[in-house]
């Protein structure tokens, strides 16, 4: 079994080219940033998450479906903030280290480092239960807020909900589910096409219906949405709980995002409208077929 230095040499082997910002990467107390070679008019974003064994994913996961979606999760909150992400900072802690994890976790998180060229600076490891937090650092020239919503605005999201929570519920009944819940795609393209015209803007981590009330509260607005015009899978209506998974199960991270109505044509093609903004008590009215929908269950709460 290889001791903490070694999982250590282990781990930089995930460093590539480093970025001109980085005056000093691993290999000391502290990373090193120099931001005067960071290009004018860019603002740092920073972002962490931290996720545990048995509360965010199984033990018995893929090391490689583990790793991807550790960092997947970190950065599409980057994407929410129209940033995009440069360098990352892991820490990770495991009850032992077994080579052959540590090979597929190491090939889940390069396969994300490299597609959207992020460089590991830095971190930390240690024992005890497995737990692995990221924190990324990007560069917005324009970062997106919840604040920002605006009465009369339109309320979009990207792709599909609910597929992840009902993956989790039914594991192995629908491949692309499944997909979704093990391996989700940060939506960098969309952000970047609606960066210009979008307002407030915020993942789908914790379900539409939450994380939608963080735009309101935030914004001290309340939102009005359809049912029937939230993109969802066909194959999950099946279930009688598909409404809670695409109001509720959250884990889609896909983007909810509000803009002027003049600006819908805009829109990429993976995007819907499905409601608006408006003035009044901070909260998510649903409405299906026109109907007011009770909503028992808004979202994901680590401490619920």
């Amino acid at each position: 079994m290889i001791n903490e230095f070694e999982l250590i040499k282990q781990l930089q082997s995930l460093v590539q080219n480093q970025n001109q910002a980085v005056a000093l990467g691993i290999g000391d107390d502290a990373a090193v940033l120099d931001p005067q070679l960071i290009s004018a008019g860019q603002k740092i974003v920073l972002a962490t998450d931290t996720l545990v064994a048995g509360r965010h994913f199984l033990e018995q996961d893929k090391p490689e479906d583990i790793g991807y979606k550790a960092l997947a999760v970190n950065l599409s909150d980057m994407a929410a903030m129209a940033a995009q992400p440069k360098w990352l900072l892991m820490n990770l802690t495991l009850p032992e280290i077994e080579e052959q994890w540590l090979t597929g976790f190491k090939r889940g998180v390069g396969e994300l480092l490299g597609q959207y060229q992020v460089e590991l600076i830095g971190g930390d490891t240690t024992s005890g239960p497995l737990t692995i937090g990221f924190t990324v650092l990007g560069l917005s020239s324009q970062p997106k807020k919840r604040c920002s919503a605006k009465a009369g605005d339109l309320i979009v999201v990207s792709g599909e909900l609910g597929s992840a929570a009902f993956a989790l519920n039914n594991p192995g009944q629908n491949e692309d589910c499944d997909t979704q819940l093990k391996r989700p795609i940060p939506r960098f393209d969309i952000s970047e096409s609606v960066k210009d015209y979008a307002h407030a803007m915020i993942d789908v981590s914790d379900g539409l219906v939450a994380d939608l009330g963080h735009i309101c509260e935030a914004s001290c607005l309340a939102a009005h949405i359809d049912l029937e015009k939230i993109p969802v899978l066909k194959a999950i209506k099946h279930d009688p709980q598909w409404r809670d998974y695409v109001l509720a199960g959250g884990d889609d991270y896909q983007l909810c995002f509000t803009l002027a109505p003049k600006d819908a044509n805009k829109l990429p093609a993976d995007c819907a409208v499905i409601g608006h903004m408006k003035t009044g008590d901070a909260g998510v009215s649903v409405y299906e077929n026109g109907q007011t929908l009770d909503v028992k269950q808004s979202g994901f709460d680590h401490f619920g």
